[in-house]
């Protein structure tokens, strides 16, 4: 299975990438030599596409000696010679074994044609042998394992699950995304071998193959009867090699959904966090600003943002004071997350008649919410950054939906924050 490679790179992938050939065009050539040889092959014992013809073609009699070795690599899996050979086209066909008789790697390989005379000729092939298409549905906080919900009963809002999939392959023969009820019924049947574009859902995933299908569990303009249901993505590559998804359980709910909105009054040093721990991103906190964020000496519970110059000067690091909040809401857990947050905030400069202010940053992926003041309140801000919840690993804790933001004092102004209060709306189960 090919991951991500360009035409320019095919040559790189590892001895443990499955088999894809992306030949390249006409192999190079001696002047009396050339070789060439489908993009790729399938040596899996399936009965498609499982030997590689190879043809050699020669401008005037020769002795021809092939070897295959992996891309990018000096080392050898097999040598073959072809004996002397009259001028024209010859072929040898590989059946994917190195020299000992073993079956090789997934991956790129070179194949090299030489000639008594010293003529060279090279072209490219990859052995395939696996599919995996994939198959990832957001779970909005919810505890690894847990099966997507989706609620068709629900009146405030047209509810849907929304089904990621794809494939790392640039090209397949299929790729079709299955739904079946718990009695192995299909339900719902789409075609998803789509190019995937820049931007698109999916991206995140993968530049190969694949699209985002949102699932309404309706028939008819009806929900579908509540229980448990079962998709997957099967498919079919240009190698001839078939595969599917893990299955992915998904629970069409009898209930049904309701809007919710919340108000919470926190103290800055309740809700401060490191946001470092709550991502992976390489290099976070390598270049801290250079103000601090302390406890604050005439607000109890809050904090002081006070910006200063870095000492020594440090072009890598602000001139600022940034201090992390979030508030986390469980109740948004496994439905369909954050829909938006809104944050008030009230302070004063630290030193009483300063002019001092500092910005209020509500972060979302659609455009944040700004406010610069001492104390104000910002714009309702929808897809909050975190109001999806975080998947832990082996790195970031797993959080439930949350809402985060940030203040920052620049330059040299010092500001204190007494309070936030954090309005969230969602959607949650009805009571």
């Amino acid at each position: 299975m090919i991951h991500r490679l360009g035409p320019a790179v095919l040559a790189l992938v590892a001895l443990t990438t499955p088999a894809l050939v992306a030949s390249q065009p006409a192999a190079a050539a001696g002047r009396d030599v050339r070789v060439s040889a489908p993009g790729r092959f399938s040596p899996d014992g399936d009965g498609v596409k499982d030997d590689l013809r190879i043809t050699v073609r020669l401008a005037q009699a020769s002795r021809v000696r092939l070897e295959i070795g992996p891309a990018g690599a000096r080392t050898i899996d097999r040598r073959v010679d072809l004996g002397r050979l009259s001028k024209g086209t010859h072929t040898w066909t590989w059946n994917g074994r190195n020299q000992s008789g073993t079956m090789v790697a997934d991956r790129a390989y070179r194949i090299t044609a030489r000639t008594d005379d010293g003529a060279t000729a090279v072209d490219r092939v990859q052995v395939d042998t696996s599919f995996a298409p994939r198959l990832a549905a957001r779970t909005y906080g919810a505890a690894p394992g847990t099966p997507a919900r989706v609620y068709p009963r629900t009146r405030v809002v047209r509810d849907a699950v929304d089904l990621d999939a794809w494939t790392t392959e640039t090209k397949v023969d299929s790729l079709e995304l299955v739904i079946r009820d718990r009695r192995g019924r299909v339900v719902r049947r789409d075609d998803v071998d789509r190019r995937i574009a820049p931007g698109s859902p999916v991206a995140a995933y993968s530049d190969g193959r694949g699209r985002r299908v949102p699932w309404f569990a309706l028939r008819a303009g009806r929900p579908l009867p509540s229980g448990r249901y079962t998709a997957v993505v099967t498919g079919r590559d240009l190698a001839g090699n078939r595969g599917h998804s893990k299955p992915l359980p998904i629970w069409v709910s009898r209930e049904r959904l309701e809007w919710r909105e919340v108000s919470t009054t926190v103290s800055p040093q309740a809700s401060a966090i490191n946001p470092c721990t709550w991502q992976s991103a390489n290099g976070c906190a390598d270049h801290p600003p250079c103000g601090e964020v302390v406890a604050s000496a005439t607000q109890p519970g809050g904090l002081s943002y006070r910006s200063a110059p870095c000492t020594p000067a440090d072009p890598l690091r602000a001139q600022a004071a940034v201090g992390t909040h979030a508030l986390e809401v469980p109740a948004a857990t496994g439905v369909r997350g954050l829909d938006a947050v809104r944050v008030a905030f009230t302070g004063a400069a630290t030193t009483a008649g300063e002019p001092d202010v500092g910005r209020l940053t509500v972060l979302s992926r659609a455009g944040d919410g700004v406010v610069d003041a001492t104390s104000g309140q910002s714009p309702w801000v929808e897809r909050p950054l975190w109001g999806e919840g975080i998947v832990g690993d082996d790195v970031v804790a797993h959080h439930a939906p949350a809402a985060v933001w940030s203040y920052t004092t620049t330059g040299t102004d010092s500001v204190d924050i007494a309070s936030f209060t954090v309005d969230v709306r969602y959607l949650a189960v009805a009571d």
